[in-house]
């Protein structure tokens, strides 16, 4: 499987899925998104919020060639690495594919708490151990850092159940 990941202007990324989707047929487009709970005018309600905005992630079976895509007004560039090289490799493949494995949707986790680290138990991130930053418990919002390849990353999750 051969993954990109396309720069775009923020906030145009499902306006520029769309017309991928149009351009590149044999290609699946998917632009990340979490499902958070939030609380508007005293009732809690599921928003769905960018994962990573700007960005949109191609997933094909064949090389893709990017002529038709450069023309799209919001499209900023295809990524690659400095070489030419277009296509994930590495950390950012196995980052895509966990992306693709939940189809672009991330919801809810349920975590863990033992001390500073914690585990989360379900959802899209089982298994995974961080550190919780932050944690506010009635808007059901943890702030937890986990190590991505290397990398800390904060990520921002909405949690029903937190355990001491």
């Amino acid at each position: 499987m051969k993954i990109y990941c396309i720069f775009c202007r923020t906030g145009s990324e499902n306006q520029v899925s769309k017309l991928m989707n149009c351009i590149l047929k044999e290609v699946q487009v998917i632009v990340p998104v979490r499902i958070l709970q939030e609380r508007f005018r005293g009732v809690w309600e599921e928003k769905r919020k960018l994962l990573i905005p700007g960005y949109v992630f191609l997933f094909s079976r064949e090389k893709v060639s990017f002529d038709d895509v450069r023309s799209l007004l919001d499209v900023y560039k295809v990524l690659d690495y400095g070489t030419g090289i277009r296509e994930l490799t590495g950390g950012d493949t196995e980052y895509a594919k966990w992306i693709l494995s939940h189809e672009g949707v991330i919801g809810q986790s349920k975590i863990l708490e033992e001390g500073e680290e914690i585990k989360i138990l379900d959802g899209p991130l089982c298994d995974c151990v961080g550190k919780i930053i932050k944690l506010d418990r009635r808007k059901k919002r943890a702030w937890v850092e986990f190590d991505f390849d290397g990398r800390k990353q904060k990520v921002s999750l909405c949690v029903d159940n937190v355990v001491e």
